[in-house]
């Protein structure tokens, strides 16, 4: 029997892994594992494409799991799979098939799906099938027939020891450079009222310790470079999470980690152990008001959370917070309030999400009481409750959008709070400012306006400037305008750096006469800046309150060369002459012609070559 397993990923992307797809694939007897396939299918692609490709397989069983981003266009392709090839089994499962099951069927035309954890409900419905037996009812497996009359039962792994790897098993590809997601645990010690994680299972249940070292040990060998650890609070209970820390910091320190933790369980020994390997870590805020949060079933201490993020910013760990505005019992004003504290904490993003009523969670079977009204389809946003109208949520819509561009997608978390500091604003009035001026911008049609998506850096970089001067100007502190200039450069121009490539020394030593002969071209990871002030000094002082940095200062106007090399940012004010051969570079020049531009050029562009600044042209 010929088995598809088909993912629907957001964007091809280093997190795009069909992991459940792959540990269903693994926990098949050997015979269906062998007849069964996995493909990765994107949104960007069309139905027709995908349709066909999948009928080139000629599967007799294809299975999808759903999540929010895909359930709708997944559910469209299963009701044209039914006419094209009615003899197909159709089957779904993943958290919209277990949530909501009998609309699943329904909308796709699906003979069942799996409710739950799916690897021994899979195995054990694929061999029934196999062997010509029809599909029955059983706990985690609701077939279409019964879809009406029987309430779904969600499955349950009883031994997370039995389950093999679909990593060690080779069922899932490891490529060198590549991401993983890395199940290390199931379930959630919480069960927060919008969340679906806990799945009505509270609890934690760890991934056999033997398994992960393995694991662990074939990232490395292969090369892996990211690993998205998928453990909603890796770190409660904390030895859990240290133990976990420790074994990362041992066996794979040349890996990127991210992972998802709880402030509450944040220690200093914690925070000790997460500096000692490549991490980024993101935290649950959600809303900074107890009131908003208590009756969601989430707890809050402001002391609490300040005093963990401080040992986390003291650590040199870098850490982003979540946010949700539309929380019944919140408000626009309650959300800016809970920006602001968000904002002081400077995280190295805050990631800002509007409720989404989740079918199977609390808040779903709720809504009543809440007044809450949202959409009845993916991804079910909410569009209105008894404390926030919809005109609020337009107005926290717009400010999660302009926190987006001019914080995080801006680069401006360095200097961030200095600006406000010096403007005199709240961080979430800033941003309403940002917002505002940014609609005022006749420039600007109304998609850019309205989507993060579209915004890259060094589109928001001009906008800054512009938008900065002209509330300095406002406030009569026109003589910031220089330093506020250069800050906003440095952090931008760190940022970039940081995600180019690497400048290498050249292997190679050309003669003189083939450096004038040849054709040169600037790296694209090296970035040249002039600054008004010393970058000495800029560092020096730069965590002082504007008007104070500028009474330190004195002008000293310079171009600054930023690269990356063995994984530092590497940042070296230069001579005019040196900076005038590098500015000429940016396009492809002869050496002869970069030397006609300079009196005493020869050294310089010898270095240059040496250096890897330049690099040949072919």
């Amino acid at each position: 029997m010929r088995i598809l397993l088909a993912t629907m990923h957001v964007r091809p992307s280093p997190q795009a892994v069909p992991l459940a797809a792959g540990c269903l694939k693994a926990n098949l007897p050997e015979q269906l594992r062998q007849n069964c396939q996995l493909l990765d299918l994107y949104a960007e692609q069309n139905d027709a494409e995908i349709l066909q490709t999948i009928l080139d397989r000629q599967p007799q069983v294809v299975a999808f799991p759903l999540y929010l981003w895909n359930r709708t266009r997944l559910l469209a392709l299963c009701r044209k799979l039914r006419e094209t090839e009615p003899r197909l089994f159709l089957l779904a499962g993943g958290p919209e098939a277990s949530a909501d099951s009998a609309r699943v069927i329904a909308e796709g035309n699906l003979d069942g799906v799996i409710c739950g954890e799916g690897e021994m409900v899979f195995a054990e419905l694929m061999t029934a099938l196999a062997s010509g037996q029809p599909p029955a009812a059983t706990l985690g497996f609701l077939p279409a027939a019964a879809a009406l009359e029987q309430k779904p039962q969600d499955a349950l792994c009883p031994d997370l020891a039995a389950l093999p790897s679909p990593w060690l098993q080779g069922d899932l590809p490891l490529a060198a450079g590549g991401g993983v997601l890395w199940e290390v645990a199931r379930g959630c010690h919480f069960n927060c009222a919008f969340c679906y994680d806990a799945k009505g299972q509270q609890g934690v249940r760890p991934l056999p310790w033997q398994r992960l070292q393995a694991e662990l040990a074939l990232f490395v060998a292969k090369g892996i470079s990211q690993v998205w650890i998928l453990d909603s609070t890796f770190n409660a209970p904390p030895e859990r999470g240290q133990q976990l820390v420790r074994l990362l910091a041992e066996q794979a320190p040349g890996i990127h980690f991210h992972l998802e933790a709880k402030a509450d369980f944040l220690d200093a020994e914690t925070a000790q152990l997460l500096s000692q390997i490549s991490c980024s870590l993101q935290i649950g805020l959600q809303a900074a008001d107890p009131a908003v949060l208590t009756p969601l079933q989430r707890g809050f201490n402001p002391q609490q959370m300040r005093k963990a993020l401080e040992l986390l910013s003291h650590a040199g760990v870098t850490f982003g917070l979540d946010l949700i505005y539309g929380l019944p019992g919140d408000n626009h004003d309650g959300f800016c309030r809970s920006l602001d504290f968000a904002l002081r904490q400077q995280p190295n993003q805050v990631d800002i999400f509007p409720l989404a009523v989740l079918p199977g969670t609390t808040l779903y079977r709720q809504q009543q009481d809440y007044g809450i009204r949202a959409a009845a389809e993916p991804p079910y946003l909410i569009e209105e409750n008894l404390s926030y109208p919809p005109e609020q949520l337009q107005q926290s819509r717009q400010l999660a959008l302009a926190t987006d561009i001019f914080y995080n997608r801006g680069r401006a978390v360095g200097f961030f709070l200095q600006l406000c500091e010096a403007l005199r604003q709240q961080p979430a009035q800033l941003l309403e400012n940002f917002a505002d001026w940014l609609s005022s911008q006749a420039q600007l049609n109304s998609e850019q306006i309205t989507s993060a998506e579209c915004w890259q850096p060094a589109e928001i970089l001009p906008l800054q400037r512009q938008f900065i001067a002209e509330g300095l100007q406002r406030a009569g502190l026109q003589k910031l305008e220089p330093l506020c200039d250069d800050l906003l450069h440095y952090h931008f121009c760190s940022a970039e750096t940081l995600l180019a490539a690497e400048c290498r020394p050249s292997s190679a030593a050309p003669t003189t006469k083939q450096r004038r002969r040849l054709r040169w071209r600037l790296h694209p990871g090296v970035r040249l800046q002039y600054f008004h002030y010393a970058l000495e000094e800029l560092e020096h002082y730069g965590g002082l309150p504007l008007a104070k940095i500028h009474l330190q200062l004195k002008a000293e106007p310079s171009w600054v060369v930023f690269l990356q090399r063995g994984g530092e940012i590497l940042c070296e004010a230069v001579q005019d002459e040196f900076a005038e051969l590098l500015l000429a570079s940016r396009t492809a020049q002869t050496g002869e012609l970069l030397l006609n531009r300079l009196a005493d050029g020869e050294e310089l562009l010898e270095f240059a070559v040496a250096e890897g600044l330049l690099q040949q042209v072919t």
